[in-house]
């Protein structure tokens, strides 16, 4: 069975499903995608290739496969329909990241016919590089983001929220004009500022609309990868971005330029940026798993130790394509088991 995405348009305009493969979607689930035609590769790059899944750039056109997906009962069944929202590790488009290898077979499985991790879905995709989890949950971002979350019976909601709050402007208006000190002292002024009770509350607000909507969904979410990388910015190029790099600056690193007066150590910035990510569990993502409020539903995994060297890294922030494939695994997992799908 193919899977259909649903995506929000972001640096370039993106292919919109037709009617026809609608239709082909519905009715012939295994050929729908089997043509070979114009595709939206995930840096929005148009090339001609064997694709099992469609960019759509209107939500009405998400809402108008799911109701055809939702008169098939027994499709229906065995397709999960799935909840994205998120920042880069869920959007970057300089390499696949964990939701498009979620979303798209590799080579191989393309060549053998098998679809989407395992075997299909829809994929509501509302995810923006460089989104705070404090922005994205915001009163005014969640009343548009949950109308389509209460209106549509999504199977699994997955969220990656929280690094971008840490890091950037935060980082420089936290240490600005501060003098050296150990990593221990550097996180406790972080701590101090209360950004770790903001995004916890972002988080407990988007958490509670969601389990308020859809009682029994399960909603997971991910810690970070302790960086390693330290002091290295995306590099945009044509091979990595495509035709958009031209008009782009490189952007980053997000962290060691506001800390290497305060923190001149390599290691000492590393040590930080590692307390950082674990103060995000400790104080966010573990208070809420244990919740009595929210613990039925939501989850986390835990990647920090899964990145460790720096080739596992493309820059500062965020992994390489071949690392998200590895951590692309653990969300798999954990939809296999909760999904029957023959």
């Amino acid at each position: 069975m193919a899977g259909v995405l649903f995506r929000r348009p972001d640096i370039t305009p993106r292919r919109m499903a037709t009617s026809q493969t609608i239709r082909r979607y519905i009715t012939h689930p295994a050929r729908a995608f089997a043509a070979p035609g114009p595709h939206i590769d995930t840096r929005g790059i148009v090339s001609m290739a064997l694709s099992q899944s469609v960019y759509t750039t209107r939500r009405g056109e998400f809402r108008e496969i799911y109701r055809a997906l939702s008169r098939n009962k027994e499709l229906r069944k065995r397709t999960p329909v799935v909840f994205c929202e998120g920042d880069s590790w869920f959007s970057t488009p300089l390499s696949m990241n964990i939701l498009d290898w979620l979303v798209f077979p590799v080579p191989a499985d393309e060549a053998r016919g098998v679809p989407i991790y395992g075997r299909g879905g829809l994929f509501f995709r509302a995810e923006e590089s460089g989104d705070l989890a404090t922005d994205m949950f915001s009163p005014k971002r969640l009343r548009d983001l949950m109308r389509w979350y209460g209106g549509h019976q999504f199977d699994i909601a997955l969220l990656s929220a929280g690094g971008n709050d840490f890091v950037g402007t935060f980082l420089k208006t936290t240490f600005a004009d501060r003098r050296s000190m150990t990593p221990g002292q550097a996180y406790d002024c972080v701590v101090n500022t209360g950004r770790y009770e903001e995004v916890y509350r972002a988080y407990e607000r988007v958490l509670l609309r969601m389990v308020a909507l859809h009682p029994k969904t399960p909603i997971f979410a991910h810690s970070y990868c302790h960086p390693m990388k330290m002091g290295v910015g995306a590099d945009l190029t044509v091979a990595n971005l495509g035709v958009a790099a031209l008009m782009k600056k490189n952007v980053g690193p997000w962290i060691r330029p506001y800390v290497h007066k305060t923190l001149p150590d390599v290691d000492n910035q590393r040590l930080f940026a590692r307390m950082l990510i674990d103060g995000f569990v400790d104080r966010v993502l573990a208070p809420l798993a244990a919740d009595i409020r929210f613990r039925r539903n939501f989850r986390y995994l835990d990647l920090r130790d899964e990145a460790q060297f720096e080739q596992d890294w493309f820059d500062e922030m965020h992994p390489t394509g071949a690392t998200f494939h590895r951590l692309s695994r653990y969300f798999a997992r954990e939809i296999d088991g909760l999904f029957t799908l023959g």
